[in-house]
């Protein structure tokens, strides 16, 4: 609802070959909006029986600060709207005559044109004047686009009768009914009479409530907007309706509250399974199972004890470069946008190009190959490999006995500084000599490493086949990693620490500091494990880029 003081638009021509219309000098009344608003049939204005004042004394307010905003043509429009005849428009119907017939007077227009105070309204009440609105309430104003408004004044100062318009559904009759008689009104002064008022006369003023807004229907023949949200509502509701501290459905504390009772779930299992081997171990038949297969069979007699300094050094690397795969091979098969990039020296036209996470991760594979071929030629030139390699059959009753008594709580005697009980027996010999090099094979076959060109070789062992395969060994090796620490701990710490890393067989913490050093070097390689400390290794052997 906003006050023209500048120029009329002009527009087509009315006759074909003639100027445009209006002409250039004309200009808009204050307090007016485009005639088709005034015109519209749909745009019935609804004002309260009760609504009156004087239409020169009338001030208009805007709808947020309530100031008063004056035509620069108040004056004029005051002084010769009496006397000028009102211009005539285009015919209401094909073939017609312009209306309003020519010589018509119109009636005088207050400069300024008062509005509803719309606290409390929409702002949308202004920005959409193809929808009427109806302001309902005790002495409520009404709020309509300034072109109704000063249509409604000119009707309220006239004694003509007020003209009817088009129909508003197709078939009804013209708009408003015959006999309608205009009601003289005062937007926003709460206070109405009967009749003309003379100006002389006081008008009593009532505070204006705030008022209720209701939609009415939208005009037949007019589209309405389809209610669209932009991007910044949407981020808006996303605020509102995210409760912080949400992940996924689920907040933090419902997700601690079902690792709660998910631990207790697991601990619950685990108790039912213990009760239930150490009922089936004491069974008659399975007393004489395990007197027979007590969980570990002899050595050869040339089988040696202990564990050579070759062994110690050979277990930390492997440890050391195990963790860090791990961890690097996560990082790749999660991260969406790489921050750095390295392409080798050798590459041509950029090929090669992989993440440094993935540099870093198949380095570890290489030094790990290094570490495993030098193992392989030990564990074979030593005679150390009849410790991890079963030599008999009785391996697999036996391996079975101490999963028994591993369930059951009940350890199987431990003596690992001489021989290994089946169950780890058959674990090291699965762990060396098949899942190391299914996680070789696998990852090269996955790496920069392997030739791409060659078509026969790549139909033959798909990358899909890799992938479906290293990564659930690389979970077995992590699995295997887990159990194997809780196990050391489990049944003797200090002797077994002893074992591999002091190389003795004796009960003192020798072994579980020299353990406790290697642990810290872990940590710090899992730290430096970052682009910062990588990329200048990195630049030793390629180029390395950002994102």
């Amino acid at each position: 609802m906003a006050t023209y003081v500048r120029s009329m638009r002009q527009g087509l021509p009315r006759v074909p070959g003639g100027e445009a219309w209006p002409p250039a000098a004309d200009s808009p009344v204050a307090g007016t909006a485009p005639s088709e608003d005034a015109e519209a049939p749909g745009n019935a204005l609804v004002v309260p029986a009760h609504a009156v004042a004087t239409a020169s004394s009338l001030t208009r307010e805007t709808a947020t600060g309530g100031k008063e905003v004056e035509s620069d043509v108040a004056g004029p429009a005051e002084a010769g709207a009496g006397n000028r005849s009102t211009r005539s428009g285009l015919p209401r119907v094909p073939g017609g005559k312009p209306w309003p017939p020519a010589g018509a007077v119109g009636a005088p227009i207050a400069a300024s044109v008062p509005v509803a105070e719309t606290h409390g309204v929409p702002s949308n009440l202004e920005a959409r004047p193809d929808t009427a609105r109806e302001v309902v309430g005790t002495g409520a104003s009404v709020a309509v686009p300034a072109g109704q408004a000063q249509a409604a004044l000119a009707a309220a100062t006239s004694d003509r009768p007020v003209r009817r318009g088009l129909p508003r559904a197709k078939g009804a009759g013209p708009l408003p009914a015959a006999g309608t008689a205009p009601a003289v009104m005062a937007i926003g002064s709460g206070e109405t009479a009967p009749g003309p008022r003379n100006e002389t006369e006081p008008a009593e003023a009532a505070p204006a409530p705030i008022p209720t807004v209701i939609d009415a229907p939208p005009q037949q023949g007019r589209p309405t907007e389809p209610a669209t949200l932009t991007a910044q509502a949407r981020s808006a509701l996303a605020i509102v309706s995210t409760e912080p501290g949400r992940f996924g459905a689920y907040t933090r504390k419902q997700q601690l509250g079902f690792a709660v009772i998910g631990a207790f779930a697991l601990l619950g299992a685990a108790t039912v399974v213990v009760a239930a081997a150490q009922w089936f171990r004491h069974l008659p038949f399975m007393l004489d199972f395990l007197i027979a297969y007590p969980g570990e069979y002899h050595l050869p007699e040339n089988a040696t004890p202990g564990f050579p300094a070759w062994v110690q050094w050979q277990h930390f690397f492997n440890v050391f470069l195990m963790v860090l795969i791990i961890r690097t091979g996560l990082q790749v098969r999660s991260e969406k946008r790489p921050g750095a990039f390295w392409t080798p020296k050798w590459s041509k036209k950029g090929k090669g190009k992989i993440s440094l996470a993935l540099w870093f991760h198949q380095s570890l594979d290489v030094l790990w190959l290094i570490n495993g071929v030098v193992f392989f030629v030990l564990l074979f030139a030593t005679g150390h490999w009849i410790r991890i390699v079963p030599t008999s059959w009785e391996v697999f009753p036996n391996a079975l006995s101490a999963l028994l008594q591993y369930i059951s709580l009940n350890w199987p005697a431990e003596n690992g500084w001489v021989n290994y009980n089946s169950l780890q027996q058959l674990m090291y010999f699965l762990t060396v000599f098949l899942a190391a090099p299914l996680a070789a094979i696998t990852g090269v076959r996955m790496s920069e490493l392997w030739p791409k060109d060659t078509k026969t070789l790549n139909k033959a062992y798909p990358i899909e086949w890799a992938r479906a395969v290293h990564f659930p060994v690389m979970l077995y090796f992590t699995v295997f990693i887990v159990v194997h620490v809780a196990l050391v701990f489990a049944t003797g710490a200090l002797r077994n620490l002893n074992h591999m890393y002091a190389g003795t067989d004796v009960v003192n913490w020798a072994g579980f500091w020299i353990f406790f050093v290697s642990l810290l070097i872990i940590v710090g390689g899992w730290i430096a494990a970052r682009p910062l400390v990588l990329a200048p290794i990195a630049k030793l052997s390629g180029k390395v880029t950002g994102r």
